[in-house]
């Protein structure tokens, strides 16, 4: 039987990388759990495009994943995009999704995934990046007090009609 130790995901466990065409199976799978967690379905179509537009290089959308070394399993994503903005020269990055499956969270991986962010952002020249996320999700807050700042901003959105 397997010591609790030898279980245990430690940080050097977990390899963060660009989305590939090969990962999009696994990456659908967090896809739809990530959906869950959020409460919503989003119909397949969407699912489909967001793939696509990780994989063109005339799309600003990236996608990671991070996986879990010894088991092979990919247990996290983010997705991030570059955008203009009035307020500087550079583009700025929004972070727009950060998933972690739920026996990962808490070991580093969402750290991981933040990190490779930051250093996509850096190699396109800019520091800046952001995202948002619900103002109830505190396990997620701990980690992002730890490697960023929160703003005094408040998020608005149009009312779909």
């Amino acid at each position: 039987m397997a010591s609790k130790e030898s279980k245990k995901m430690t940080n050097d466990r977990i390899v963060v990388k660009a989305i590939e065409p090969r990962d999009e199976e696994d990456w659908n799978k967090l896809w739809v759990e990530y959906q869950g967690f959020q409460k919503i379905v989003m119909p397949l179509e969407i699912a489909r495009t967001t793939f696509a537009r990780f994989l063109d290089p005339q799309v600003k959308l990236w996608g990671a994943i991070a996986i879990d070394t010894e088991t092979g399993n990919t247990i996290g994503f983010t997705h991030y995009l570059s955008h203009l903005t009035a307020w500087q020269v550079e583009e700025v990055i929004y972070m727009n999704d950060l998933y972690v499956t739920e026996n990962a969270r808490i070991k580093g991986v969402g750290r991981k995934l933040i990190e490779f962010v930051y250093k996509h952002a850096d190699e396109l020249g800019t520091s800046s990046v952001y995202w948002v996320t619900d103002h109830f999700n505190h396990r997620a807050q701990l980690l992002y007090t730890k490697v960023a700042y929160k703003t005094e901003k408040v998020v608005y959105k149009r009312v779909e009609h």
